[in-house]
């Protein structure tokens, strides 16, 4: 799936990065920035980097595979965790 249509990242292009430079580096900071430029590319209009975030995240957490299930529009929020009885945490 190509990610960046103005520099022609795929999720394929991301995944290998993130790969590569957890490899090199198991410490790494991993950031859009850093995946460009690994890439040897630059970010142009910006409209790709909350989906490179999401995709990044899911390589680097569960490998290529679950990068499938990041969905590529709107908002998505975990639900909070509970405990044993139900609780979150939360007041009210």
């Amino acid at each position: 799936m190509i990610v960046c249509s103005c520099t022609l990242i795929t999720s394929k292009d991301i995944a290998e990065a993130v790969a590569s430079l957890r490899t090199n580096d198991p410490f790494v900071v991993l950031t859009p920035g850093l995946i460009y430029r690994h890439l040897g590319k630059r970010p142009s209009c910006g409209n790709c980097l909350p989906l490179i975030t999401k995709l990044m995240v899911a390589y680097d957490e569960d490998g290529p595979s679950s990068a499938a299930l990041v969905p590529t529009t709107g908002h998505s929020r975990s639900p909070s965790p509970r405990d044993e009885n139900g609780y979150d945490g939360h007041e009210g």
